[in-house]
């Protein structure tokens, strides 16, 4: 262990920091293995009483913390063997649990194929469920990800390989952390995977002197290149110009950006005819919603309640911001050779307008409306 983690003198907070991490953070391990192997009936049991052991786990390390605090004071405490004792303790318990969320993903259990979100459409599934079926896609993903925490885990046990351990599993615990914080995974898994990237940055603190002494000392040996004038210039230009390039691109991508969304058609006439409200079952050109994407995407779908590829024509667009005009671009009838289709667009407002164009040799007129 780096002497800056062993030294006598720490700040109460670091060491209610370190009791914490290591006793809280074992409590919690201990509840996440246990809770799944009780039996059915003692499940209103298993809140409460994983509440009430992290609050005695708390509870002792702040106590534990200060009774160390004092003793030091006094001359008394050995504190590097308190701190030996308590990393010890929290780098077992990191690689206990990340070996046991490893298995999880090889085993199939972690990420596993769910029948009924498979069938519930995109927009009604919540982060979790998102999440979920994201990971479970690919059981090749879920297994590099488990060998990352499984290899990094092995790591922690041994002292002399734990900042390599902190180095495999640092970035993954990262990345963790935010998709449970953002994609709304839950409480208890958030507080988990907290401990756990807390516990990771505490064990990287301790080997600070050496890590900052390290990138001091590690120069690139090859040769300079290049004058001192062109050498800013380039880094200058390998800054702004992908900046400039996306932020010109976005600019031209949302000149239309007060066409994006779901429209439905509310009425539809073709050659002056009116297509029935029910049309859309028997023909695939009577379209019933318009999607308008942003980079020029256009679905056209007969389908009212969801989005079906195989009866939906996709069209590319392009509009002019200074004449104010939309043409279509269909790849239907020769993908080598598309179809440029001026659209008239009258009644324009936030959210209704009307279309008039010519596809497949009929004039088509649409009212559209936005759907939220």
């Amino acid at each position: 262990m780096n002497s800056s983690g062993t030294q006598d003198n720490l700040h109460w907070f670091s060491k209610l920091s370190l009791c914490f991490l290591a006793i809280v953070g074992a409590a919690n391990t201990a509840l996440f293995i246990i809770a799944p192997l009780l039996p059915f009936a003692l499940a209103p049991l298993i809140i409460p009483a994983g509440l009430s052991t992290l609050a005695i786990a708390i509870l002792f390390s702040v106590g534990f913390s200060i009774y160390w605090h004092n003793k030091e004071k006094k001359g008394k405490a050995n504190a590097v063997l308190y701190i030996s004792w308590l990393t010890t303790l929290l780098r077992y318990w990191i690689a206990f649990l990340l070996f046991d969320f490893g298995y999880q993903k090889l085993f199939e259990v972690n990420f596993n194929y769910s029948y009924h979100i498979n069938d519930t459409l995109v927009s009604q599934l919540n982060g979790q469920e998102l999440t979920w079926v994201y990971y479970g896609y690919s059981y090749n993903l879920a297994v590099i990800l488990a060998l990352f925490q499984i290899i990094g885990s092995f790591l922690l046990l041994f002292r002399r390989s734990v900042l390599a351990g902190v180095a495999v599993l640092l970035p993954v615990i990262a990345n963790i952390v935010l998709i449970n914080m953002f994609y709304h995974i839950g409480p208890i898994t958030l507080f988990t995977s907290v401990q756990i990237a807390l516990g990771l940055t505490y064990l990287l603190w301790q080997h600070k002197t050496a890590i900052i002494s390290f990138f001091k000392e590690c120069k690139d040996m090859l040769p300079t290149i290049g004058s001192n004038m062109a050498r800013p210039v380039a880094r200058l230009a390998c800054i702004l110009l992908p900046c400039l390039f996306v932020y010109y691109y976005n600019h031209n991508v949302h000149l239309s950006k007060k066409y994006f969304g779901k429209w439905k058609v509310e009425a539809m006439t073709r050659n002056g005819k009116p297509v029935a409200e029910n049309e859309w079952q028997k023909d695939s050109l009577a379209w019933k919603t318009i999607y308008i994407e942003e980079r020029g995407k256009m679905y056209y779908c007969p389908n009212p309640y969801m989005y079906v590829d195989s009866t939906s024509i996709f069209m590319k667009y392009d509009y002019d911001d200074a004449r104010n005009t939309l043409k279509v671009i269909s790849y239907e009838k020769n993908p080598q050779r598309p179809d440029t289709i001026p659209v008239t667009v009258t009644r324009f407002q936030e959210k209704s307008m009307q279309w008039d164009m010519v596809f497949d040799k009929n004039a088509v007129h649409m009212a559209l409306r936005k759907v939220e």
